[in-house]
């Protein structure tokens, strides 16, 4: 990647640039952190509330350096199929690598620059003698890769600028993240912007049954409730464990009509990265028989 000074780049031409070719009028602090990745003079970290804009800070960077790719590893395999359709309309071509993609093919065509934007995963990332691990030692390649981004603070050992980012980074995890992967705070740019939305709220409910028992979530399923009409909202439920999430959704759809029983899903990353990509379609759209759909998911998928 031949050099380039981004040190008088000006927040409103990143803002303009962006809008012409994502169709996205970019915030403040994606444009600070846009072009703190630019500069190349320090790490990266940003915190911000899910939904609201990482993802679009991955790829701003392309725009500016015409040769740059930009790696990304995220323990969500379906934001790479996400975006590769994306980006492809927008002339940025991208590639998803995971276990079922990791061919020597693909690796030759990232390493002839056929790919700009590349999302993988950690495990992909860090298979001893795979595809990466040549990369790394590709110089013309590693050249032009502008900064490698971690979705959810994930890290391995340093040898690059890194870019980190995730909705909850509380400072001490990020102090623990940070020291993991070599990142000083003198040479680490952080922002971060407020979690708080004004139609989430906490709340605890102090458990009644044994947690294995899963009866605490029964008022999730209104005891009169006869599968005729929607549920009265959308839930998701996070678990640690894949058997847990399915145990729990077994629970679940003991408490409706049969003919309901299949709204209740769950989902994790043993499933086919089919059933993932259409699941997630339909949740997000509300296609189904409902308007609505339920989730029990594993943390991370």
């Amino acid at each position: 990647m031949a050099s380039q000074n981004f040190d008088n780049l000006l927040l409103s031409e990143i803002r303009d640039k962006v809008a012409s070719v994502f169709g996205y009028r970019p915030c403040l602090w994606q444009l600070k952190v846009v072009r703190a990745i630019l500069k190349r003079d320090k790490d990266v970290a940003s915190i911000a509330a899910t939904g609201s804009g990482k993802t679009l800070t991955f790829w701003m960077p392309l725009l500016f350096v015409p040769d740059g790719i930009q790696i990304v590893v995220t323990p969500l395999n379906i934001l790479g199929s996400q975006n590769v359709a994306s980006l492809a309309k927008v002339g940025i071509s991208a590639i998803t690598i995971t276990g079922e993609t990791a061919t020597e093919q693909n690796f030759r065509a990232i390493a002839d620059g056929c790919h700009r934007a590349i999302v993988t995963n950690i495990e992909t990332l860090m298979k001893p003698g795979g595809g990466f691990e040549k990369l790394w030692n590709d110089k013309k390649f590693m050249s032009r890769v502008i900064s490698v981004v971690w979705d959810e603070a994930q890290c391995i050992s340093k040898t690059y600028l890194f870019y980190i980012t995730s909705a909850t980074l509380p400072a001490d995890v990020l102090h623990d993240v940070m020291s993991i992967l070599g990142m000083r705070e003198s040479k680490t740019e952080i922002f971060v912007r407020s979690n708080d939305r004004s139609n989430i709220h906490i709340a605890v409910r102090k458990m009644k049954y044994p947690i294995n028992s899963f009866k605490d979530l029964r008022f999730l399923i209104p005891k009169d409730w006869d599968g005729t009409t929607p549920l009265p909202f959308k839930f998701v439920i996070f678990f640690d464990t894949i058997a847990e999430s399915i145990q729990a959704a077994q629970y679940l759809r003991s408490l409706v009509p049969p003919e309901a029983r299949d709204k209740i899903k769950w989902f994790n990353s043993e499933m086919s990265p089919e059933f993932r990509t259409e699941e997630s379609d339909k949740f997000n759209k509300g296609h189904d028989l409902w308007p609505c759909m339920y989730g029990v998911f594993r943390d991370g998928n």
